[in-house]
């Protein structure tokens, strides 16, 4: 088989045939015809651009694809994980994830516990909120939260949809001794919250369909979900109990602007007391008026 040299090994050649082969010709007064000299570089550098691809380049960056695989794994668990952890998680030896593990824990973006485990600092969640549409959101909802915790002594917080997960953005507190609070930038998968349920119902049928695809469950867990889906799309909230804290109870609505967009999910959580009444209607009819509140700061009529 016939040996074709590398586009680069040819240029060396041009290179050594120049700086080297030919003056040494002319220093021991050999005979050398400069047109010979022309046609040997001529005809290398034809070679080598007829060997450059014309398709566009791909210009991936594995070092940048490394530190993005680590965040999205590490992100999407609550608990943290060792450098071999990673490793297996990703497919990835240690020594490839080390570099751009020591790279993200000294920006900021990944915290070494004493038990040498890494996990997600919130330095994305504030890379985020500093969005001008997630800050005005934040802004013009903050008054109205702080007006409902006070109002019916119980926290709340306000969650935005990123890509197919729910992000807690702001979280007003209650004076109460015991409450219920979830931290602000937790997140979590639509269907495993009450509020990213109500963030579902408000999605379009396609979208939702899309969402299933990549969040497969059970074929019973999955009639379930929709079908409780579809009563909070009905009714315009949602009233159930907490999907991750027995005797824990979430009021949800949507906070929706022109067209009927999501902006975000307001949320009550609240734990059941000791021989107190039931007093459901009350939650959701404050959690209601709060979401048409924030709605109408954007100039937007309440919510239906």
């Amino acid at each position: 088989k016939r040996f074709s040299p590398h586009p680069f090994q040819k240029f060396l050649i041009v290179c050594y045939a120049h700086l080297v082969y030919f003056p040494l010709l002319k220093f021991f007064h050999f005979s050398v015809d400069l047109r010979c000299l022309a046609q040997v570089k001529s005809y290398f550098m034809i070679e080598i651009a007829s060997n450059i691809p014309e398709t566009t380049p791909n210009y991936r960056v594995p070092a940048l694809e490394k530190g993005l695989d680590i965040l999205e794994l590490l992100a999407g668990l609550a608990h943290g994980l060792t450098l071999k952890e990673l490793a297996e998680q990703l497919e990835r030896t240690s020594q490839e994830i080390f570099r751009p593990v020591s790279a993200l824990v000294a920006r900021g973006y990944l915290l070494r516990d004493g038990a040498g485990k890494y996990r997600v600092s919130t330095k994305l969640f504030e890379l985020g909120t500093r969005h001008d549409a997630t800050q005005a959101l934040i802004a013009r909802a903050m008054p109205h939260m702080q007006s409902l915790a006070d109002g019916v002594a119980e926290s709340c917080h306000l969650s935005i949809l990123v890509q197919d997960h729910m992000l807690v953005v702001a979280r007003a507190e209650c004076s109460a001794d015991v409450k219920m609070v979830v931290r602000v930038g937790a997140t979590f998968a639509m269907h495993a919250r009450v509020s990213g349920r109500v963030a579902l119902a408000a999605l379009t049928p396609q979208q939702q369909t899309h969402y299933w695809q990549q969040h497969p469950l059970p074929p019973a867990e999955l009639a379930a979900c929709q079908q409780e889906v579809q009563t909070i799309a009905a009714q315009g909230y949602a009233a159930a109990d907490s999907p991750i804290i027995v005797g824990g109870r979430d009021y949800a609505a949507a906070v929706k602007g022109n067209g009927g967009v999501l902006l975000g999910v307001l949320c009550l959580s609240r734990l059941s007391r000791v021989g107190e009444p039931q007093q459901g209607e009350k939650y959701i009819q404050a959690v209601l008026n709060c979401a048409q509140a924030i709605c109408s700061e954007f100039g937007l009529e309440p919510l239906e």
